[in-house]
This record gives C-alpha cells, structure tokens and sequence, in this order.
C-alpha cells in the first residue's frame, strides 16, 4: 500500500512542488511572499478563503475516523496514527522549539498596513508550522489513500484543496509561506508515517487482525 501511495500524483505533486519551491523559501525573505499575497485581495477571495481555511480544523479528521469505523477498519488504524503522529509534530514545533514566535501581524507591527479579512481572528503568536496546512494535507491524503489511489484527476484534485487550505492561512494574516510550507510536509510525513507503522508493525504482530477485522469491515 505504501509504495503505491508514494506513486500517487497527490505525492508526486507534494514532493515536485516542495523541490520547487525550496528556491524562494530560502532565498527569499520571509516577509516578502507574504505582502505580496496580502497585497491582492478581492471580495470574492475574501469569502473563499474565510470558509475554505477551515477544511483544516481537526474536526474533519476526527469525522473521516469515524466514518472509517464504517467503512474499512485499516484506514482507521492508518488515520489515528496519523493524527497522533502530526500532533506531535506540530506541537513539538509550535509549542516548544519555536514557541511564541510572531505570526505576520505582530512580525510587522504598525510599520504596514495589512488587508485584513473581516470576522477573521487574526492569531499572533505561534507562527511555525501552520498546524491547519499540515492537517489540511493530512486529510487530503487519507482521502487519496482511501479513495483516489488509482484516479489521477481526484488525486490531483485533492492536491489543489489542500494547496488552497496553505494560502488561506497565508491569506487570512495567519501564517508566513514557510509555515504553510512546514505544515503541508507535516501532514504528508504523518500520513505516511501512518502507514508505515500499520504495515511494519501491526501487519507482522497481528497479521489474521488487520487483514481480517480491519481490513474489511465486520
């Protein structure tokens, strides 16, 4: 299963444009990706993005789990560790190696006049990783994994919901690109963790569990 995950176009896409994009994310500074994004919003973005942001709340995971106790008990197993494995990630990166950092708006300060998003509560601390990019691209690729692991239209499909997740925040005054950037590689990583660990773990100690109960339901 893993092997044909890695092969997946929502993969593909994840790991060419994390190549591509390394470039700017270095050689550029933070802020500038950033104000270039704040400075091109629209009406029509501003409700996109104010709603579409929250296809990364935690609650969208926490319901494709239960929706998996119906449907095939493998996936539940790959989606809790998943869950537990980006949580841990996220934390140890936000609350503890770079806790407190600025988000945008207090990075910025008074010096420039932000656009803001009405009825958006704009956070400013805890900047890095976008925990909502990386549950975004969590849930994305649970939903490839599941539904999508030989269509390529709905894999590539996936990608761009997860991508628009990653602007939102950046849109929305939350986060800078390398947060968004962070996030969307945590979300993979776990998702793939997860399936590793159910593969290399749980199918060698309890093999008759998983291919029976598990993977098919009932």
């Amino acid at each position: 299963m893993i092997k044909e995950f890695v092969r997946n176009p929502f993969v593909i896409l994840c790991i060419g444009f994390a190549i591509l994009l390394l470039f700017p994310l270095f050689f550029t500074p933070k802020g500038d990706i950033f104000l270039w994004i704040n400075a091109r919003h629209e009406l029509a973005l501003d409700f996109f993005f104010r709603y579409w942001t929250h296809m990364g709340n935690g609650v969208w995971l926490a319901l494709l789990l239960v929706f998996f106790l119906f449907y095939k008990y493998y996936f539940v197993v790959v989606t809790a560790l998943s869950i537990v494995f980006q949580s841990i990630l996220v934390s140890v990166f936000k609350r503890w190696l770079f806790a407190g950092l600025p988000r945008p708006k207090a990075f910025f300060g008074d010096e420039i006049n932000l656009n803001l998003v009405e009825g958006v509560d704009v956070h400013v601390v805890n900047t890095f990783p976008s925990g909502h990019t990386a549950t975004a691209f969590a849930l994305f690729a649970l939903l490839v994994l599941a539904f999508a692991i030989r269509k390529t239209w709905l894999s590539i499909l996936f990608f761009i919901m997860a991508v628009l997740v990653g602007i939102s925040r950046v849109y929305l005054v939350q986060h800078f690109f390398i947060d968004v950037y962070a996030g969307a590689c945590i979300g993979l990583i776990s998702v793939i963790g997860g399936i590793a660990a159910t593969q290399l773990w749980f199918l060698k100690n309890y093999p008759e569990r998983l291919q029976g109960s598990l993977l098919r339901r009932g």
